[in-house]
């Protein structure tokens, strides 16, 4: 019982030994084989910690406990050997082959968890005459021989048989770790045979001793040979199938390895290359590989069949001895592609720059320098186009070297104080923010106004200054806003530009502001439109619209509300001035209208309200007018004010 004792504690230390390596390669993950290898560690933990419950075992349920945990190992690990192996030679497994390999394992771990309910694993007692509890069995069950047993003797072998059969590609220095890696797989294997086969004792189970045993040697190659950040297959694999052609020669210029890529550039096979050297495939026609291996410096070669090549040496040394060189690494990387994309960009840069200098817009580009001064004075021209130049009313070359100062400073010299202004705060937003800026500004240069659209934007270390001549659009968005606020018959504003155009007139008006508004209206107007009709009706309306024009000052408002009706807002006037141009509106209005053969007449009638007396706000003045405009059509004709239902009483 002390030996059996000693025994379990041993292989206790060792399975957390193996835990620890797992753990420790599966939460690096920093290359190739640290995953799968640390996963393998796992399961051989596992293992051996199942064969210590085992030995240690004093009831059935322990016992069960233990032997579940050894079938856990011989369950698994042959899958993770596969895994293992396939990652080391560069051969990646799916998850869908993976999942496939694990179903008989599980199937296997379920029966042996279970086998006292149906003996598949085994069938004899699980204890001899004296009590002691077998670790293996005499005889073992339908499942383990016929499935468990050749099923996870196949996987390890074929895992096994791809590690050997791939080492023929590995290079020599590597080959060492190879063995080393294959070899510490034979002893637990033996072991595992003689056990299953029934050799050595039945009480103890002495595979996991063997994986004690072999515990030093594994966490030698992790720690100490390091083939887990290693993996030399995968790294043969990389080389051989690199885009790139890559040549190795040793001391005296003579090729010692190649890959595929160098085979199809040199268009030989590696047996024929080896030991050759290097001038007989690269002669003095590519004088560009001698100075890349002289010199350490790269060049560029033209092949016979125009592609383009980056050619770069690099010295070898011996790991032991840094200082000895071993030869020299000759990388050819096809820039063909890049070449032709450069010489694109070239050509688009040429033709930009022509389509540039040849813009209708101005354009500059400035950049930030390291000067003293303010955030202009550090901003530098470094180009202008001619358009830029004669926007701003200046040389191109003398806009070149201005500081960003001087540039805003010629810009605004030309426009009137507020868009100078704009230029200035909308520059400096840019400057100090980084943001974009769009502004409209109204440019004077030689005598020709201009409506400029100027757009300063920010890109890297330099700022962009775009100058649109919009003034063509401006006259088009003016004659387009002047159509949507115009009467289109009459030519004077309609309902909604009148209403804008007074409205804002009001607003503006200083506090001690007076004015008049006078609402027209054109008497007996239907009936010359259903008598005449409409064509008739129309002109009429034409014609008294320039009637109030010419009686009217340049600085009133005008309007048509609709029909026959008609609105003027009369500034700066008292209610005497005003009084008098009303008479004089009627008076204008009443005259005879030729149209065609005829001479037709048509009085008016007009209310008069006054600002502020009689209304402060449009709205007032209207509705105040329109009422004093029904007092004068109830005489007929004439002009009446607010303050006029006395006259017309007594007129009545």
């Amino acid at each position: 019982m002390n030996f059996d004792f000693a025994i379990s504690v041993l292989l206790m230390f060792s399975a957390a030994c193996y835990l620890a390596l797992g753990l420790r390669l599966v939460l690096a993950r920093r290359e190739v084989g640290t995953m799968p290898i640390g996963l393998l560690f796992l399961v051989i933990s596992v293992w051996v910690l199942g064969g210590a419950v085992e030995l240690l075992a004093d009831s059935f349920f322990v016992f069960s406990i233990g032997r579940t945990m050894h079938f856990v190992g011989t369950a698994l690990l042959p899958v993770a050997a596969y895994f293992c192996f396939r990652e080391y030679t560069g051969r990646r497994t799916s998850v869908h082959r993976i999942t496939m390999l694990l179903l008989i394992p599980f199937v296997s771990i379920a029966l042996a968890a279970t086998n006292h309910f149906h003996e598949f694993m085994w069938y004899l007692p699980i204890a001899n005459e004296s009590g002691q509890f077998l670790t293996r069995p005499g005889q073992w069950g339908p499942w383990f021989l016929f499935i468990h047993a050749p099923y996870s003797y196949i996987v390890i072998g074929v895992a096994i048989l791809t590690l050997l059969v791939h080492s023929s590609a590995v290079a020599r220095s590597h080959r060492r770790a190879l063995f080393l890696l294959t070899a510490a797989c034979f002893a637990p294997l033996t072991a595992t045979l003689a056990y299953d086969f029934g050799f050595g004792p039945d009480t103890l189970s002495y595979v996991p001793i063997v994986f004690t045993l072999m515990l030093p040697i594994y966490a030698w190659l992790v720690l100490g040979e390091q083939i887990v950040e290693f993996t030399p297959l995968a790294y043969e694999t990389v080389f051989q199938n690199m885009a790139d052609p890559v040549v190795v020669v040793d001391e005296q210029g003579r090729i010692i390895g190649l890959n595929h890529g160098a085979e199809r550039l040199l268009e030989i096979t590696e047996t024929s290359a080896l030991l050759q050297p290097l001038n007989h495939f690269f002669g003095e026609e590519s004088p560009e590989v001698s100075e890349a291996l002289q010199s350490g410096k790269p060049r560029k070669m033209m092949t016979n069949t125009g592609r383009f090549l980056h050619v770069q040496a690099s010295p070898m040394s011996s790991g032991d001895k840094p200082s000895l060189r071993d030869g020299t690494v000759i990388m050819f990387r096809d820039v063909s592609d890049v070449e032709r994309a450069q010489a694109e960009v070239r050509a688009s840069e040429k033709l930009l720059r022509t389509l540039i200098d040849h813009s209708v817009n101005g354009i500059l580009r400035l950049r930030w320098v390291q000067d003293e001064g303010d955030d202009f004075r550090k901003l530098r021209c470094i180009f202008a186009n001619a358009m830029a130049g004669k926007f701003l009313n200046a040389d191109r070359d003398d806009l070149v070297d201005c500081t960003g100062a001087q540039i805003v400073r010629i810009a605004s010299s030309a426009m009137d104080p507020d868009a100078a202004n704009a230029i200035v705060e909308n520059f400096r937003s840019c400057t100090e923010a980084g943001d974009s800026v769009d502004v409209e500004v109204h440019h004077q240069t030689g005598g020709t106004s201009r409506w400029l659209r100027m757009i300063v934007e920010p890109f890297g270390t330099d700022i962009a200054l775009t100058l649109v001549d919009i003034t063509d659009g401006k006259a088009k968005e003016q004659h387009m806003e002047s159509m949507a606020l115009s009467d289109p018959l009459t030519g004077v504003l309609n309902r909604r530009g009148f209403e804008r155009d007074a409205s804002q007139r009001l607003t503006d008006s200083a506090d001690d502001a007076t004015g008049a508004l006078l609402f027209i209206d054109l008497n007996d107007f239907k009936e010359i439109n259903d008598s005449h009709g409409h064509e008739v009706g129309d002109q009429l309306l034409v014609i008294a619209a320039k009637r109030l024009r010419t009686s009217l000052r340049s600085c009133d408002i005008i309007g048509r509300p609709g029909g026959d009706e008609f609105v003027a807002l009369v500034p700066d006037v008292d209610h005497e001035i005003a009084d008098k141009l009303a008479n004089r509106l009627t008076t204008a209005l009443e005259k005879p209208y030729a149209i065609g053969s005829e001479k037709l007449h048509c009085a008016a009638s007009i209310g008069l309200a006054m600002y502020p007396k009689n209304a402060s706000t449009l709205t007032g003045l209207l509705r105040e007018a329109d009422q004093a405009m029904y007092r004068a059509k109830a005489r007929c004709r004439g002009v009446a004010d607010i303050n006029s239902a006395d006259l017309l009483e007594k007129a009545m």
